[in-house]
């Protein structure tokens, strides 16, 4: 009897042992695990987290300020997005009540953002934005369980499920970045087309038939209607190119495009004012009249000015023939 008690607390004493030693080998494990979470594992995946947290946040906020969500997708790809929200919000912040974002502008700039790539692209973008990584990372959770295991054999599984677990690995799709057009993003400035305008208007001024008063800064047109039409026409044209939401150009050079353009058109041969008027000279050539005759010089060079035939005749440079 004595004898099997002896054997039986020698049991229980030797199992104690193996348990307090298991205990402080588990203690030891996890308290190497600790300072692997805080040295590299941790810190990644906190990283990786807060990461996630930030893009869901700021393609919210693309979506709050009216970009659409597969143009936000594809400028996300590009590295473009937070630069273009923060330049939205800005806008939306100031005070200066000529600064406002041009809604109908941010609708044609996410329509051109997607329309310039093919499907598969956009859906490449889609996935990278919104779909990979966006689940937290499961590995993570089986690190905080080898944490607080009770058992080696707990610890030893959760630890397995981590290695054999990698990280969710997002790669960008290839897409160049974009020639983002600010000024197509916010309302144009009322007075720089106006102050636009007049500049074209100076410089056509000899070329539709007008004299240009500096002391009063007004252009004075023998043909108004014409020349009205066609400096309209200039200044809608500068405004859609100065505006066109994914390419940049100095106003200075489409204000020169435009005027050579102009220019070129009056010294086509045969061609009128009111001719050039009549159609989006930008998008369509007018036809210009073909004479017979070569001795119609004069003729031809007042009536590109938009003048009746009776306004030539008044004005002396051609005869009824009765005269």
């Amino acid at each position: 009897m004595v004898t099997g008690t002896v054997m039986a607390g020698a049991f229980f004493g030797n199992l104690a042992d193996t348990m307090k030693e298991n205990r402080e080998y588990l203690k030891a494990k996890q308290g190497m695990l600790q300072d692997y979470l805080l040295k590299s594992g941790f810190e990644e995946r906190a990283n990786l987290k807060k990461a996630r947290a930030e893009r869901a946040k700021l393609l919210a906020e693309a979506d709050n300020l009216g970009i659409d969500e597969d143009a936000a997708a594809v400028l996300y790809s590009t590295g473009q997005l937070s630069s273009t929200v923060g330049y939205l919000k800005k806008i939306e912040q100031s005070e200066d009540p000529d600064k406002k974002i041009n809604k109908a502008g941010l609708k044609r700039f996410s329509e051109a953002i997607v329309g310039s790539l093919p499907e598969e692209k956009v859906g490449a973008a889609m996935q990278y934005a919104f779909e990979l990584g966006a689940a937290e990372d499961p590995s993570s959770d089986k690190l905080v369980e080898a944490i607080h295991a009770t058992s080696l054999s707990d610890y030893d599984e959760a630890i397995s499920s981590f290695m054999n677990t990698s990280p969710t690995t997002r790669v960008a799709p290839n897409i160049s970045p974009f020639d983002i057009n600010k000024r197509g993003l916010v309302d144009y400035d009322p007075a720089d087309i106006a102050a636009t305008r007049k500049n074209m208007e100076r410089q056509l001024a000899a070329q539709l038939g007008g004299t240009y008063n500096a002391k009063a800064d007004k252009t004075t047109f023998t043909n108004p209607r014409a020349a009205d039409r066609i400096i309209d026409r200039a200044e809608s044209e500068y405004i859609k190119q100065v505006t066109d939401p994914i390419t940049s150009r100095s106003p200075n050079i489409v204000v020169d495009e435009i005027v050579n353009k102009v220019v070129s058109l009056v010294e086509t041969k045969g061609l009128q004012l009111n001719d050039i008027a009549a159609v989006d000279f930008f998008n369509t050539i007018p036809t210009p009249i073909v004479t017979g005759s070569e001795d119609t010089t004069a003729e031809q060079d007042l009536t590109k000015t938009g003048s009746s035939i009776q306004d030539i005749i008044n004005q002396g440079y051609i005869t009824t023939g009765n005269e």
